[in-house]
C-alpha cells in the first residue's frame, strides 16, 4: 500500500523511502521509472529537466484519482514553501513534477478537460490570496497561475499526445511546475542568452516531435503571448477552448477551506 499521496518528495529521497521502494509494482513506482527513462533519453527537449532528473533534484508528488485537489494542494504548499528560499537561478534545477492516477481509456480532450478542472480545484484550496501584482484574468499577457503567493509556470502532459510526443511523459497526466520568476531568469526573452536558450530548446522540441513546433510557444509578456495556450499545447483531438478553461476566485471568500 502506497502512503505518500499529497507529499512533495525530491526524487533523491523518494527513492529511499520506504513506502516507494516496497511498492515496486505500484503505479507510481513505475511511473518514477517510466518518467527516468523518457528524460534519460538524450534527444529530449527540456535541458533544465534532464539535468534535474540526473541529478536527483525535481521534486515529485503523486495524486489519487478519488482526490486529487487535495493532495495536488498540500504538495504544492509544501514546494513553494521549500524553493522560496532557493536563488532564482538555481530555482531550474528543482522542478516539481505532478503526477495522476490515470485511466488508460480516455481521450486526449478528456484528458485535457480534467487537467483544467483539477487546476481549478487546486486554485480554491489556495491557503493564501492571489497576489496583487498578478492580473487574474488568464487573457492579460502578464498572467500566471498562482498557488501560495507564487506565480508558477505550468507544463500540462498527457498519455494522449501522440504528435506532440515532448509533452507525453508516460502513463499518467502530469504537471510540470517550475517558479514563473525562476524560469524567466534563466530563459528570459529580454536577454541575448536567454534568447538563444530558447532557441535552442525550441530546437529540440522540433526534432523530438518529428518537426512539429508548436505555434503557442511564446515569451512571457509579449503581446501575442498567453500563457495559458502553453499550459496545454493542441494537436489532433485536442481540447480546443477559444477561452482559458480556469477562472481565478474574484475574492478569497470564493475559495473553500482546505
Amino acid at each position: 500500500m502506497f502512503t505518500g499521496y499529497g507529499n512533495c518528495y525530491r526524487l533523491d529521497a523518494l527513492e529511499l523511502a520506504d513506502e516507494h521502494v516496497r511498492n515496486r509494482q505500484h503505479w507510481t513506482y513505475k511511473t518514477i521509472e517510466h518518467f527516468k527513462e523518457i528524460l534519460g533519453n538524450p534527444g529530449f527537449p527540456c535541458l533544465f529537466g534532464r539535468k534535474a532528473v540526473a541529478a536527483a533534484t525535481c521534486h515529485i508528488i503523486f495524486a489519487r484519482a478519488d482526490d486529487p485537489a487535495n493532495d495536488i494542494a498540500r504538495g504544492l504548499a509544501d514546494y513553494v514553501s521549500t524553493i522560496a528560499p532557493i536563488p532564482l537561478k538555481q530555482r531550474i534545477g528543482n522542478p516539481l513534477l505532478v503526477f495522476l492516477e490515470t485511466t488508460t481509456d480516455a481521450t486526449l480532450a478528456e484528458q485535457q478537460a480534467l487537467a483544467w478542472k483539477i487546476l481549478q480545484q487546486v486554485h480554491a484550496r489556495d491557503p493564501q490570496p492571489w497576489p496583487q501584482d498578478v492580473p487574474r484574468d488568464p487573457h492579460d499577457t502578464q498572467w500566471s497561475f498562482c498557488f501560495a503567493g507564487m506565480p508558477l509556470f505550468i507544463n500540462m502532459s498527457f498519455p494522449a499526445h501522440r504528435q506532440m510526443k515532448s509533452r507525453n511523459l508516460g502513463n499518467s497526466i502530469a504537471f510540470v511546475i517550475n517558479p514563473r520568476e525562476s524560469f524567466d531568469e534563466v530563459a528570459s526573452a529580454g536577454t541575448e542568452s536567454g534568447q538563444r536558450i530558447r532557441a535552442r530548446i525550441r530546437e529540440r522540441v522540433a526534432q523530438y516531435n518529428d518537426g512539429v513546433i508548436p505555434d503557442s510557444l511564446g515569451f512571457f509578456g509579449q503581446d501575442d503571448n498567453f500563457e495559458w495556450k502553453q499550459y496545454q499545447l493542441q494537436e489532433a483531438g485536442s481540447l480546443m477552448p477559444s477561452r482559458c478553461p480556469f477562472h481565478a476566485a474574484a475574492t478569497p471568500e470564493n475559495q473553500i477551506e482546505n
